[in-house]
């Protein structure tokens, strides 16, 4: 399928690395930089716990695909997929500082001009209050499956990424090189 080149897409993996599984929206983004190429109207960005300091980033997007830890009350390692004007009821998402900021964030955006659409990939979380590099083994598992759902949105979007036949080496989490294991 051929990229939508009018469309500015953002992939945005947030959360705090330190604190195990509430950093694997950030864990997701650097296996999405390893193991493809995208087009280039598709940005990847490793929003952190910036929170109101991405406004800009959202704004400059049409569709922005934010991948994140989130409190549904299922099975740690469930995955969920919504819109941010949908979510549903269960879905928490004020357990953590960076999800506060995200909130607050989402909340301005149409103060500010006309937001983009934005869609959440999650991944249920085991633990999120503890210091800790790895993630739990429930969510680690669902990291494959945390990328193919998004390659299948950016294709659903008409901007197929394309799989390398050899993942390149990127920094660890923390921006400098090897793994982050």
């Amino acid at each position: 399928m051929e990229s939508n080149a009018s469309q500015r897409i953002v992939v945005m993996g947030v959360g705090n690395v330190l604190l195990s599984d509430e950093g694997v929206g950030v864990r997701v983004l650097r296996e999405l930089r390893a193991r493809y190429d995208f087009p280039p109207n598709v940005r990847l960005v490793d929003g952190g716990v910036l929170g109101l300091s991405l406004t800009g980033t959202f704004m400059e997007a049409d569709q922005v695909i934010v991948i994140d830890a989130v409190r549904g009350g299922d099975e740690p390692g469930t995955i969920y997929r919504f819109t941010w004007e949908a979510k549903p009821e269960h879905v928490q998402y004020k357990d953590s500082l960076h999800q506060i900021d995200l909130m607050e964030t989402m909340a301005l955006l149409p103060l500010v001009g006309r937001p983009p659409a934005v869609l959440v990939v999650g991944v249920e979380y085991e633990d999120i209050d503890n210091w800790g590099l790895t993630l739990t083994p429930k969510v680690e598992r669902a990291v494959p499956r945390l990328v193919e759902l998004v390659v299948q949105e950016l294709e659903n979007l008409g901007a197929a990424a394309r799989k390398l036949e050899n993942p390149r080496e990127v920094g660890n989490v923390f921006g400098g090189p090897g793994t982050d294991n």
